[in-house]
């Protein structure tokens, strides 16, 4: 990944106004990790957007639930190190 490009994080992002937060800032640019608690609608929501050639990603994060925060966070770090948004 670029270390140009800035790295966005969006709750909710499989779905209504999260999804198209996740589709706005990748189309200007941003490399976007997409959150869903629910992994298989996170997972088709992601991958619709890579296919129209928007960088995004999914990880499984539900906010009411601390650990799942945590492994959210771990993941992160682990492969982008960094969070701009």
């Amino acid at each position: 990944m670029s270390q140009d490009k800035q790295v966005a994080f969006v709750t909710g992002g499989n779905r209504g106004i999260g999804y198209e937060l996740v589709q706005q800032l990748a189309l200007n640019g941003f490399k976007v990790i997409l959150a869903s608690r629910n992994p298989e609608m996170g997972h088709e929501a992601a991958q619709k957007l890579k296919e129209s050639d928007l960088d995004v990603s999914f990880v499984m994060m539900d906010v009411n639930n601390q650990e799942s925060i945590r492994q959210a966070a771990i993941t992160v770090n682990e492969r982008y190190g960094r969070l701009e948004m």
